[in-house]
């Protein structure tokens, strides 16, 4: 069963908010841009695994998605781990296209359209995971279990092994051979290592110890609130200002109106400077000359205080 949904990390949103929020112009537009299309294709890989692994038998397996459990090294992630009562297995995920072959250097190495690019080796990702994940088990009473890690890749990417290694023809692979992997791995462990207590107890540890990542991008980036793109942007054609008449927002560009566009402009202040507002900061966002109009739109959030002081929650 799963127990931790796959679910789409803020800081992929905050990213995305600030992709858009950031002119075409702007010095680090396309160093944002990249780093938003990086997280969007790690999570598109992790929400691919999840068709295989629903074909799992529902009671073997307790799954959880995308864990980032902190240790005295700071946090260490898996994208998927499978705990039953006989071993853990630790997947990492890889959507990569093209070939990637690995070289008995022990270097990941990606061809794609006669150019090579240099990759993080995923054989010392999950041998790191599973040294991390296994110091973080000490700290409890459970039974010794075997840790198996495997990485695959969710593209149709193209592997090639020129090694020796064993350890490689084991732990990588496509997507499509994963589940005749855990199979296996299934016949070689026949041993209950945990009760079915200490297995729920166990995913009560790993559910507790999750901590989402928090992000301030703007300052990661040293982007000023100045800097950002102001106004409501247009759903269909991404132009900006759309303009607020006759209760609906319109874009001069492609003619497109909306009465909600506003939505989603709302949801990048909350992603990006704070999660209330007020009805100066909604004009200013918004770029709105209308208190009213602004207050109107504003009433369907929840609000706390009076008067000048009143906030809304962007939920």
């Amino acid at each position: 069963m799963i127990v931790k949904p796959l679910e789409v990390s803020k800081h992929i949103l905050q990213m995305e908010a600030l992709n858009r929020r950031l002119p075409a112009v702007h010095p680090l537009k396309e160093t944002v841009n990249g780093q938003a299309r990086i997280l969007r294709a790690g999570h598109n890989g992790e929400a691919a695994l999840q068709f295989p692994l629903d074909f799992l038998s529902y009671d073997d397996f307790l799954i959880f998605y995308h864990l980032r459990i902190p240790d005295a090294n700071g946090y260490f992630q898996i994208d998927a781990l499978l705990l039953c009562n006989n071993f853990i297995l630790i997947i990492e995920v890889k959507n990569i296209d093209g070939e990637v072959y690995f070289d008995d250097m022990g270097q990941s190495v990606r061809k794609k359209e006669g150019k090579e690019d240099s990759l993080t080796n995923p054989i010392e990702q999950i041998k790191l995971q599973h040294v991390r994940l296994l110091r973080w088990l000490r700290n409890f009473d459970f039974p010794a279990i075997p840790i198996e890690k495997i990485a695959v890749y969710t593209q149709k990417t193209l592997l090639k092994d020129f090694t020796s290694e064993k350890t490689i023809k084991n732990s990588v692979m496509r997507m499509d051979k994963l589940l005749s992997r855990i199979e296996e791995i299934q016949l070689e462990y026949t041993k209950s290592c945990l009760t079915d207590n200490q297995v729920n107890e166990l995913a009560i540890h790993l559910l507790s110890a999750h901590t989402d990542e928090t992000l301030h991008v703007l300052d990661k980036y040293k982007i000023s609130f100045e800097e950002l793109l102001k106004g409501v942007i247009c759903p269909i054609c991404m132009a900006v200002p759309m303009i607020r008449a006759g209760g609906k927002w319109k874009c001069n560009v492609c003619q497109q109106t909306s009465k909600t566009a506003h939505r989603k402009d709302l949801d990048d202040y909350a992603l990006l400077i704070n999660e209330y507002i007020g009805n100066k900061e909604t004009r200013d966002f918004l770029l709105l000359a209308s208190v009213n109009i602004a207050k109107n739109l504003l009433n369907e959030y929840p609000k706390r205080g009076n008067n000048s002081g009143r906030k809304y929650y962007l939920k």
